[in-house]
């Protein structure tokens, strides 16, 4: 293993895709969220919002009817795929949907998990079918636990659990903080954080710590936001000219996004107590947090 490097302003800035003068939408990144149940339409909404916020050119979200109202009030910019869904959750006739469009309109990164709730077991056969890079979050990240996490190892993925998530992917290898993410990373071939006070991110032997963030973020929603604004900038990186590979671009994104997401919580607690921070609050700072960054 690599000694450990920390992320700060200075990676921030040196490796955040910045936009062309001369881009268009689709050139800064096409997301593709599944998310949001009957029980949790925030999540989709959350994810989109930040996806949005962190730089991505088009995001389109898969969810049950119950988000969709939302989403239109809260994402004007996203385009919905909205599913009918009697159980309050995607099941085998959205899988065929999703499947569907992704085939017909190429997506340069899938965020799957936020909010998923039972519909989280169509995340294998998603993955496998669209052959797109992949954030993993959430509902279905505790599928894959069940599956085994070795069944990614063709999917080019980035893995966002907090602890006990962590152990549940684990399975029967004891938990050691120091090394859960390197171990999940090197099974799977992909990235691999560890969710927490110092955030770290792994991939090949690699650690990168986080120098952002406080405990205003522990609350719920907070994951949801983070998920969104890796998989954004995940999907910036993939359209920038690079000679690093999908699976190293997702390392990146990984970093620049926990780093993005703990400075605008910082920023945020400024005007907010951190008893008090929300999620939602995190996305209203990312504007000015990514201007302050970027200066």
């Amino acid at each position: 293993m690599q000694k450990s490097e920390r992320t700060d302003k200075n990676f921030f800035k040196k490796n955040y895709p910045r936009r062309a003068k001369n881009s268009y939408k689709n050139l800064n990144g096409k997301v593709f969220i599944v998310a949001g149940s009957q029980d949790m339409p925030g999540a989709a909404v959350l994810a989109a919002r930040a996806a949005y916020r962190a730089g991505a050119g088009f995001v389109t979200v898969a969810s049950v009817e119950q988000a969709r109202c939302a989403l239109i009030k809260a994402v004007p910019e996203a385009l919905i795929l909205n599913i009918k869904s009697p159980k309050g959750y995607l099941g085998e006739s959205a899988l065929r949907k999703i499947q569907s469009y992704v085939k017909k309109n190429k997506q340069d990164v899938i965020l799957i998990g936020c909010g998923l709730g039972k519909g989280a077991d169509i995340t294998f056969k998603l993955l496998r079918s669209a052959k797109t890079p992949a954030v993993i979050d959430a509902d279905s990240l505790n599928y894959v636990s069940k599956r085994g996490i070795n069944l990614l190892k063709d999917i080019p993925s980035v893995l966002t659990p907090h602890e006990g998530e962590m152990k549940r992917l684990l399975g029967d290898i004891s938990f050691n903080g120091d090394t859960a993410a390197l171990t999940v990373s090197d099974i799977t071939g992909g990235v691999c954080l560890l969710k927490g006070p110092n955030t770290q991110i792994c991939f090949e032997g690699r650690r990168q710590i986080n120098t952002s963030g406080n405990e205003g973020l522990a609350k719920a929603g907070s994951g949801d936001v983070l998920a969104g604004i890796i998989a954004a900038i995940w999907a910036k990186l993939l359209k920038a000219d690079s000679e690093k590979n999908e699976r190293e671009r997702g390392f990146i994104a990984a970093c620049l996004g926990v780093y993005l997401h703990g400075f605008a919580a910082d920023l945020a607690v400024k005007d907010f107590s951190k008893e008090s921070l929300t999620a939602s609050d995190v996305i209203d700072a990312l504007p000015r947090t990514l201007k302050k960054l970027l200066e």
